[in-house]
Protein backbone atom coordinates (compact mmCIF):
# COMPACT_ATOMS: atom_id res chain seq x y z
CA UNK A 1 0.00 0.00 0.00
CA UNK A 2 1.08 3.93 -0.76
CA UNK A 3 0.61 6.36 2.25
CA UNK A 4 0.96 9.62 1.72
CA UNK A 5 4.34 10.69 4.07
CA UNK A 6 7.86 10.39 4.17
CA UNK A 7 9.35 7.08 5.16
CA UNK A 8 10.17 8.34 8.94
CA UNK A 9 6.95 9.95 9.67
CA UNK A 10 5.03 6.21 8.94
CA UNK A 11 7.63 4.50 10.91
CA UNK A 12 6.85 6.93 13.95
CA UNK A 13 3.03 5.92 13.14
CA UNK A 14 4.40 2.49 13.94
CA UNK A 15 6.03 3.20 17.18
CA UNK A 16 4.82 6.79 19.28
CA UNK A 17 1.64 5.70 21.55
CA UNK A 18 0.62 9.43 20.67
CA UNK A 19 0.76 8.35 17.06
CA UNK A 20 -0.76 5.05 17.24
CA UNK A 21 -3.38 6.20 18.74
CA UNK A 22 -4.65 8.28 15.82
CA UNK A 23 -5.18 5.07 13.51
CA UNK A 24 -4.34 2.01 15.07
CA UNK A 25 -7.98 0.97 16.36
CA UNK A 26 -10.96 2.30 16.08
CA UNK A 27 -12.23 5.60 17.26
CA UNK A 28 -14.88 3.92 18.85
CA UNK A 29 -12.05 2.32 20.73
CA UNK A 30 -10.69 3.90 24.03
CA UNK A 31 -6.77 2.42 24.23
CA UNK A 32 -3.85 2.69 25.84
CA UNK A 33 -0.76 2.48 23.97
CA UNK A 34 2.50 1.54 25.68
CA UNK A 35 6.17 0.98 23.70
CA UNK A 36 9.37 0.52 23.98
CA UNK A 37 11.02 0.39 20.18
CA UNK A 38 14.06 -0.71 20.58
CA UNK A 39 14.92 -4.42 19.71
CA UNK A 40 14.35 -6.29 23.22
CA UNK A 41 11.70 -3.80 23.90
CA UNK A 42 8.06 -3.79 24.80
CA UNK A 43 4.95 -2.63 23.58
CA UNK A 44 1.40 -3.09 24.93
CA UNK A 45 -1.85 -2.02 22.79
CA UNK A 46 -5.14 -2.05 25.53
CA UNK A 47 -8.50 -1.17 24.86
CA UNK A 48 -10.64 0.34 27.91
CA UNK A 49 -13.83 0.71 28.38
CA UNK A 50 -15.49 -0.72 25.10
CA UNK A 51 -19.64 -1.00 25.25
CA UNK A 52 -18.84 -5.01 25.69
CA UNK A 53 -17.13 -5.19 28.84
CA UNK A 54 -15.10 -7.23 26.24
CA UNK A 55 -11.65 -5.00 26.30
CA UNK A 56 -8.57 -6.63 23.72
CA UNK A 57 -5.12 -5.95 24.90
CA UNK A 58 -2.11 -7.27 22.39
CA UNK A 59 1.65 -7.40 23.45
CA UNK A 60 4.77 -8.37 21.86
CA UNK A 61 8.43 -7.79 21.90
CA UNK A 62 10.60 -5.91 19.36
CA UNK A 63 13.12 -7.78 17.29
CA UNK A 64 14.98 -5.91 14.33
CA UNK A 65 14.71 -2.29 13.97
CA UNK A 66 16.17 -0.33 11.35
CA UNK A 67 14.95 3.21 11.39
CA UNK A 68 12.85 4.60 9.14
CA UNK A 69 12.88 0.78 6.64
CA UNK A 70 12.02 -1.59 8.82
CA UNK A 71 10.31 -2.50 12.40
CA UNK A 72 9.73 -6.15 13.40
CA UNK A 73 8.12 -7.89 16.53
CA UNK A 74 6.63 -11.52 17.57
CA UNK A 75 2.65 -10.50 18.87
CA UNK A 76 0.38 -12.00 21.12
CA UNK A 77 -3.04 -11.35 21.98
CA UNK A 78 -3.56 -11.35 25.71
CA UNK A 79 -5.33 -14.61 26.86
CA UNK A 80 -4.41 -16.50 24.07
CA UNK A 81 -2.31 -19.16 24.82
CA UNK A 82 -1.30 -19.77 21.18
CA UNK A 83 2.67 -19.11 20.28
CA UNK A 84 3.30 -16.28 19.35
CA UNK A 85 3.01 -14.77 15.80
CA UNK A 86 5.96 -12.69 13.64
CA UNK A 87 4.63 -9.35 11.98
CA UNK A 88 7.77 -7.48 9.82
CA UNK A 89 6.70 -4.10 8.63
CA UNK A 90 8.69 -2.68 5.34
CA UNK A 91 8.57 0.70 4.55
CA UNK A 92 10.29 1.96 1.82
CA UNK A 93 10.35 6.01 0.31
CA UNK A 94 8.86 6.38 -3.28
CA UNK A 95 9.27 10.03 -5.16
CA UNK A 96 5.67 10.92 -3.77
CA UNK A 97 4.83 9.33 -0.16
CA UNK A 98 5.97 6.01 1.17
CA UNK A 99 5.20 2.53 0.55
CA UNK A 100 3.95 0.16 4.01
CA UNK A 101 4.23 -3.79 3.99
CA UNK A 102 2.99 -5.35 6.98
CA UNK A 103 3.55 -9.13 6.67
CA UNK A 104 2.21 -11.23 9.97
CA UNK A 105 3.26 -14.83 9.76
CA UNK A 106 3.65 -17.99 11.85
CA UNK A 107 -0.15 -18.07 12.31
CA UNK A 108 -0.80 -21.30 13.38
CA UNK A 109 -4.74 -22.24 12.09
CA UNK A 110 -6.25 -20.72 8.03
CA UNK A 111 -8.93 -18.33 11.06
CA UNK A 112 -5.93 -16.90 12.62
CA UNK A 113 -4.13 -16.08 9.22
CA UNK A 114 -7.41 -14.97 8.10
CA UNK A 115 -8.45 -12.78 11.04
CA UNK A 116 -4.97 -11.24 11.20
CA UNK A 117 -5.46 -10.00 7.59
CA UNK A 118 -8.62 -8.86 7.72
CA UNK A 119 -7.54 -6.77 11.47
CA UNK A 120 -4.42 -5.41 9.80
CA UNK A 121 -6.47 -4.36 6.43
CA UNK A 122 -8.60 -2.55 9.12
CA UNK A 123 -5.50 -0.67 10.42
CA UNK A 124 -4.08 0.10 7.47
CA UNK A 125 -7.19 1.68 5.84
CA UNK A 126 -6.94 4.04 9.27
CA UNK A 127 -3.60 4.74 8.55
CA UNK A 128 -3.91 5.77 4.94
CA UNK A 129 -6.83 8.01 5.99
CA UNK A 130 -4.85 9.17 8.96
CA UNK A 131 -2.03 10.20 6.73
CA UNK A 132 -3.86 11.66 3.76
CA UNK A 133 -4.95 14.33 6.85
CA UNK A 134 -2.09 14.60 9.11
Amino acid sequence: MTVDAEADAVFTTFTDPGRLAAWYWPASYAALYETDPRPGGRFTFRSTGLPSGQNIAVRGIYGEIRRPELLTFIWAWDGDFSPFTQVSVEIKALDSGSSVLVTHSQNMTEQQRDDHLKGWHDCLTRLVEHLAVD
